[in-house]
């Protein structure tokens, strides 16, 4: 630009390399004038920002004339200091961060517990960031996606959809979300979850495509439950399928219009990355998924029938 090469958005750093062909995005600065905040600066790190298979509860908030207001007000301010966060660069902690977010108003130790992991987790990864790199050929600035449930885990049994929109490498767009009904199927909750991803995808398709990127082919979304896909595919299924909301078809009409925008196929349940949206993982599999949505490491777009 006219004043010159872009270094800083919001806070956020950007560091561009020409030779390589990578943008990388970080917010290492917000983090430490968050754990500062928080004194939080010298706490001891851990490998991820929740316990594997956490899910907090509404039991254990304290009843409300036990309530302190102080408690509460340093709760909710870590707690919106991190969501900065997760929206902008650090998707990986998206699933932590919007579980102790329901716990607002009335948080209790164990919420407590949950987002100061998230903070030490932030101390042994402020540098961490997205990295975006150069493309050629056929998947040139063409987007691909995953998304995933995780099926009644929560106390109330409501499931969580988590999905991600990849260009060039690392994620553009993520969400962890709680459902707003309860799925009585693993195949409800994923149908679910990837209706709202494809229309994620349909409104990034129409960002690229007034930037002058058009999508050559339908965008592809890993899933990896088969009676998703079927029911997605029209395949049968609908004795099944008559319960669910009307309004989730839509996206049967993105993947088999005359013109499909989005385009479904099958994954290994162990090489999810929307895992990291649903669920709290153990660090092997947190960390490799970590590396394949933030553009450590590539995923390649699969678009087997």
């Amino acid at each position: 630009s006219a004043s010159g090469k872009l270094t800083w958005f919001l806070g956020c750093k950007v560091e561009q390399d020409l030779v390589k062909g990578t943008v990388r995005m970080s917010q290492e600065k917000y983090c430490n004038d968050v754990l500062k905040r928080f004194k939080m600066s010298d706490a001891n790190a851990v490998h991820t920002p929740c316990e594997a298979n956490q899910h907090l509860q509404a039991s254990d908030s304290p009843s409300m004339e036990h309530r302190d207001p102080n408690v509460v007000r340093d709760y909710q301010q870590a707690v919106g200091s991190c969501m900065f966060l997760t929206v902008f660069t650090r998707g990986d902690c998206a699933f932590a961060v919007n579980q102790c977010a329901r716990f607002m108003a009335n948080p209790g130790p164990t919420h407590i517990a949950a987002i100061r992991r998230v903070l030490r987790y932030l101390a042994g990864t402020r540098s961490l960031g997205l990295t975006f790199t150069r493309t050629s050929g056929a998947h040139a600035n063409q987007l691909y996606a995953t998304a995933d449930a995780d099926h009644a885990g929560a106390d109330d049994r409501r499931s969580v959809s988590g999905w991600a929109v990849l260009l060039n490498g690392a994620m553009v767009s993520w969400a962890s979300k709680r459902q707003p009904v309860t799925a009585i199927s693993s195949t409800e909750s994923e149908f679910y979850s990837v209706s709202l991803c494809g229309l994620d995808c349909v409104y990034l398709r129409r960002m690229m495509d007034m930037m002058g990127y058009k999508q050559i082919a339908a965008t592809a979304i890993a899933q990896d439950n088969n009676a998703c896909i079927f029911l997605v595919k029209g395949s049968g299924m609908y004795n099944r399928a008559r319960h669910i909301d009307t309004r989730v078809y839509r996206i049967r009409e993105l993947a088999t219009g005359a013109t499909p925008e989005v385009k479904l196929f099958k994954i290994a349940g162990t090489e999810q990355p929307s895992d990291l949206f649903t669920k709290g993982l153990p660090r092997p599999a947190f960390e490799k998924y970590r590396a394949i949505l933030m553009g450590e490491v590539p995923m390649t777009p699969n678009k087997k029938e």
